[in-house]
């Protein structure tokens, strides 16, 4: 065999060597390369949007790794929704740094964005690694014959590097469906903050709990809305309200700001709960909310005060001969 076949054989075994390498590692990318990331300013909102293929920049195995080992871990809310984790990953852009020891970026699944990370990542070693990760978009929508169910996670990144992520659930059943008719819609918002702090790790801010059984009334008016103007009548209808149900431990709220963090204070003026009616403002302006605590809150239509007692202490299951003796509070 002449040195030529010898040399021809060697150049087609490395070929073929290197061939074999980057395929089995053809998701993977040098760690050494730098992220040419685009930059957004802060404040920003991330929403499950799609961006062009062209903009996100792999994730190598390792750091999709270290990504979803976060995922199992996060404090918050979880997903009502349980859909698979997709298994190709992308950082699509980087916001404002807050430190020079570490990038924020946001990590979208490729195609069709159904997940998003928030994730700090130190970038000044030779190899990138993430410090931490947390959902904070996310997109899923299931249709079945008696129901559609759809979950969605937006995130607004402050200035200050808070980090709040509103998580909205819907289920809404049938109405044709006999076996549906039982059920009732369900819809929640719920709302997770979390804080990048100077180390780069992520904290999550534990919200308040209250333990307090409470019954409630709550008189609502959107006065944003064009021509929705309180007027006596409105004021009449909550002293009236109030003097019948103080008497029956019965808390009173009125509301026209601040629907989606309502506080509910008893009548020493202690918080007892905060609670978010906003949803209820979507059909209607104004109206009455009967409440108990932990049970799905009664709407009764804007009307006399006298018309909200009759239904609200129904809901209460409070005997009508009470209200009777209270008509002279409310006639």
């Amino acid at each position: 065999m002449n040195k030529y076949t010898k040399t021809g054989k060697f150049c087609l075994l490395a070929f073929i060597a290197v061939l074999t390498f980057s395929c089995g590692n053809k998701k993977g990318i040098n760690t050494a390369e730098t992220f040419n990331l685009k930059e957004e300013k802060l404040p920003y909102t991330v929403t499950c949007s799609k961006s062009p293929e062209d903009t996100i920049q792999a994730l190598s195995d390792d750091l999709t790794n270290q990504l979803l080992r976060d995922f199992k871990k996060y404090e918050g809310n979880k997903m009502k929704i349980q859909s698979p984790i997709p298994e190709d990953w992308g950082v699509e852009y980087k916001l404002t740094p807050m430190s020079s020891d570490f990038d924020i970026w946001i990590i979208s699944n490729t195609g069709y964005p159904t997940h998003k990370f928030l994730a700090t990542v130190n970038t000044a070693s030779e190899i990138p690694f993430v410090i931490q990760a947390i959902p904070i978009a996310y997109n899923m929508g299931i249709e079945k014959p008696n129901f559609i169910e759809s979950e969605q996670w937006n995130a607004l990144i402050k200035d200050d590097y808070k980090i709040i992520v509103t998580k909205t659930y819907e289920k809404i059943y049938s109405l044709i469906d006999t076996l549906a008719s039982n059920h009732e819609s369900i819809y929640t918002k719920t709302e997770d903050i979390y804080n990048i702090e100077n180390n780069g790790k992520i904290t999550y801010e534990i919200p308040p709990s209250f333990n307090i059984d409470y019954r409630t009334i709550i008189q609502f008016a959107d006065t944003a809305s064009t021509g929705n103007i309180l007027d006596e009548s409105w004021i009449w209808n909550s002293i009236e309200i109030q003097e019948v149900i103080e008497s029956m431990n019965i808390l009173f709220v009125t509301a026209t700001t601040n629907f989606d963090k309502l506080s509910i204070y008893n009548y020493r003026g202690d918080e007892v709960d905060i609670i978010d009616i906003s949803p209820y403002l979507d059909k209607h302006n104004m109206g009455y909310l009967a409440i108990k605590k932990g049970e799905k809150p009664l709407f009764i239509p804007y009307s006399s005060s006298k018309e909200c007692l009759q239904k609200a202490l129904k809901y209460f299951d409070v005997d009508y001969p009470q209200l009777e003796t209270n008509e002279e509070l409310i006639n």
